[in-house]
């Protein structure tokens, strides 16, 4: 079984580069088993924009391999994007030779991992969160290669560890000093993430209630984000708080739209921002949806997007409401969805003026 996964939240209008067809003739999500055989067949060496990754097991298990993996994931992502392939052949040094060659036989991974633990895996250990992440797995057998393509972070530097790599003469290095420096001057703009986080259901007669926490962090070092807001659409359900005389400004469409022009004036790093909310559906409702955009002055417009599945609901268990969740996707730009779904400028004008 072949599958890819994507985890990008690309940001603002910056130029995706095609790492595998540089390399394979192919793009990512063609790519098969045998093209990474056939890859082999002629000896390899890494360079700034590929990394060989092997897997034997008589060196360590999935989770100590997968370590090095994310390093190198890191290390690209601090420099200009690239190539990494686990479950390459295994790497060998000549003495004419100062590099290692890959050639030959790979050395395949034997476990195929969940695909969003494995992004979840890779996304909890680097830090701050990384950007621009495609993985394609290709199956042989019950064996599996992984290949990874990084585009270059424009939230850069990323640490794994507590430590900042790089892609130094090939190699996937600690970064020296200077360059962290040189990094952390070349962030343009804040990194704002938003999430929702349900505190607590409740049923009154025929209505129920829904109590939620807005969050808005700023994850960019040295960098503040000024005039921060958000929407909160949710169709099914109504902001109670709109219910209330004096609050027609802040909501939209019955009170399904909730709108926080001035959320916050700065909004510092590592310091969240939260809001609280309680919405309403009929006892009938089975599934909601809750559909979060926001930014700030200076950071591109982001949305969140959640369904929740209220056929779920435990009224024993009021205040832990995590377990309705049926769908995340958090944190997908507007120039990301409209990539991953190939809608062009030309598309988008077209729907909207209608010519």
């Amino acid at each position: 079984m072949e599958g890819v996964y994507i985890y990008k939240m690309c940001i603002k209008k910056q130029k995706i580069m095609n790492y595998s067809k540089s390399y394979f003739k192919k793009n990512l999500n063609e790519l098969t088993y045998q093209d990474i055989v056939d890859f082999f067949i002629e000896e390899q060496e890494e360079s700034d924009k590929i990394e060989f990754k092997s897997f034997a097991e008589q060196h360590g298990n999935f989770n100590t391999k997968l370590d090095g993996v994310i390093r190198g994931i890191c290390a690209f992502l601090n420099s200009e994007g690239g190539i990494l392939i686990w479950g390459a052949p295994v790497g060998e040094k000549l003495e004419d030779r100062k590099e290692k060659i890959f050639k030959g036989e790979l050395s395949p991974v034997n476990e195929l991992k969940e695909k969003d633990a494995l992004i979840s895996k890779i996304s909890d250990s680097i830090t701050p969160l990384p950007v621009g992440i495609n993985v394609k797995m290709l199956e042989k057998e019950n064996f599996y290669v992984y290949v990874f393509e990084v585009q270059k972070s424009e939230y850069k530097p990323h640490q794994f560890r507590n430590t900042y790599y790089a892609r130094l003469d090939g190699q996937t290095k600690p970064a020296p000093h200077y360059l962290i420096e040189s990094l952390f001057k070349q962030i343009k703009y804040p990194n704002i993430e938003g999430y929702i986080k349900p505190k607590k259901i409740s049923q009154n007669g025929t209505n129920l209630y829904l109590d939620i926490e807005i969050y808005l962090f700023n994850f960019t070092q040295l960098q503040n984000e000024e005039k921060a807001f958000f929407r909160l659409m949710c169709p099914q359900g109504i902001f109670t708080r709109s219910l209330n005389a004096g609050q027609d400004e802040m909501f939209e469409y019955n009170g399904h739209l909730l709108i926080f022009k001035n959320f916050i004036d700065i909004l510092h790093f590592g310091a969240p921002n939260v809001h609280l909310e309680r919405i309403q559906f009929h006892t009938c409702t089975r599934e909601i949806d809750l559909i979060l955009m926001f930014g700030g002055k200076n950071s591109p417009l982001k949305t969140s997007k959640y369904k929740l599945d209220l056929s779920r609901i435990d009224l024993n268990n009021p205040d832990n409401p995590n377990y309705l969740f049926a769908e995340i996707l958090e944190n997908k730009t507007n120039a990301d969805g409209q990539a991953e779904l190939g809608i062009t400028k030309e598309e988008s004008l077209k729907k909207i003026l209608g010519r």
